[in-house]
């Protein structure tokens, strides 16, 4: 193969929005570049067969127009192309700069806090899910403004926000923007009901980091006996292979030890080379239970799919909530000149070859994301779905009156844009 293979494992929750990673082909660069692309996209592409043939390098002012050119629309939602400043910038410096917190909208269209990252200066103030944010420096927040009135994403840039909280009052609090550290791990506690002792962890990121943060919960969870679990990933878009089996080997190594939980598939031309089995890894003192609860959304995608259905041939595995984004492929990360190509790369599926669930994965147990309750809250409605399961074995009717998270407007302008998440 001529393709470099600074191949990145990468299982994210991307959005069809179109990149732009700038107009000017100074040189006929950005035509080299489209050139390339469409080499690697012949030999690399999971559905290269399907590929357009007479798309002209040179009809496309930017690398990321011209892969949008090129995707098979029947599936290919996430097909992007980054610089290299952004791609180094998020995925291998880590970096993220904002003040920390994930917003969404709930039935009346008001801007409500989905979480806030542990550590930043918004939660060291109070900041909590559920608050509604009502002005930005004296102007209203509205859906056609919210998209410029936070300011650059730049170290430093201040806001004057005016909140209003959880019993109505107003509270205005001011906000420096921050080279954010993520904490994977939003919240986790033990909710007991009855004689059941339910280990309760929201889990928002696969990043290397989370492994840490993760086991110093489950091991708390051991020590508290939990008998049930449930994993929270409402808004986890996805990412390291590698935490996915962490995760895996906390969830089933007990007793599955060295059995495949997953299956890598690739194109025709890959698929000798590159298919790959992963195992369930060996974890003496993981959990040994029945099932696992899930909750997830339409922003639940990818690695988070991956873990929902990798248990399900091993254990019961019961999802509350709405149909998840149905992403049941991933990407390489492939540098072509000052770029990083993200192809979809490669389709997987669990243990008995379940996947292509291009829908979503369904909910056991339907309902809202309750976005005006907080993390832990029994009436937070997907919560409660689970917690009702538990108590009686029902499944309920799916509630219309919660208000409900939407995704359609917190994602930032711009190529990296689709990666992150937190204002």
């Amino acid at each position: 193969m001529k393709t470099p293979l600074r191949l990145v494992f990468l299982l994210l929750a991307v959005s069809s929005l179109l990149i732009s990673c700038g107009n000017d082909d100074k040189d006929g660069h950005v035509e080299y570049v489209n050139t390339e692309i469409f080499k690697m996209m012949q030999e690399v592409y999971l559905w290269n067969d399907y590929m357009p043939r007479n798309v002209d390098p040179s009809d496309y002012s930017s690398p990321a127009a011209y892969m949008e050119a090129l995707r098979y629309t029947q599936y290919d939602r996430w097909s992007t192309v980054l610089t290299d400043d952004e791609f180094n910038q998020y995925f291998e410096e880590g970096q993220m700069i904002g003040h920390g917190f994930m917003v969404g909208l709930d039935a009346s269209e008001n801007f409500r806090i989905a979480f806030v990252y542990r550590g930043t200066e918004a939660a060291e103030k109070g900041i909590k899910r559920g608050w509604i944010l009502s002005k930005i420096n004296g102007t209203n927040v509205t859906i056609s403004n919210f998209g410029t009135i936070m300011g650059r994403n730049e170290i430093g840039v201040t806001n004057n926000i005016s909140f209003i909280n959880e019993n109505g009052e107003t509270i205005a609090i001011s906000l420096s923007k921050e080279e954010l550290e993520l904490t994977p791990v939003l919240h986790s506690e033990v909710i007991e009901q009855g004689a059941d002792r339910i280990g309760y962890m929201v889990f928002q990121d696969f990043i290397e980091s989370a492994n840490d943060e993760m086991d110093e919960v489950f091991d708390s969870f051991m020590v508290d006996d939990i008998n049930e679990l449930i994993i929270d990933m409402r808004y986890n878009g996805g990412g390291s292979v590698s935490v996915a089996e962490h995760l895996i080997g906390w969830l089933l190594g007990k007793d599955f030890a060295n059995e495949p939980f997953l299956y890598y598939q690739h194109n025709g031309l890959l698929s000798s080379l590159l298919d790959t089995i992963y195992m369930v890894p060996s974890k003496a003192n993981g959990f040994g239970l029945d099932r696992i609860f899930f909750i997830g959304t339409v922003n639940t995608a990818s690695a988070s799919e991956l873990i929902i259905k990798g248990v399900e041939p091993f254990i019961g595995s019961v999802m509350a909530g709405s149909p998840t984004h149905g992403k049941p492929v991933g990407m390489y990360a492939i540098p072509i000149s000052d770029y990083v190509t993200l192809p979809v790369a490669f389709k997987y599926t669990n243990k008995n070859h379940d996947g292509d669930f291009y829908n979503g994965i369904p909910p056991t147990l339907p309902a809202n994301d309750d976005i005006t309750r907080d993390f832990g809250d029994p009436e937070e409605s997907s919560l409660k779905a689970i917690l009702n399961y538990i108590e009686t074995g029902t499944i309920p009717s799916k509630s219309t009156k919660s208000t409900s998270f939407s995704s359609q407007y917190i994602d930032r302008k711009g190529p990296i844009g689709q990666f992150l998440r937190a204002y």
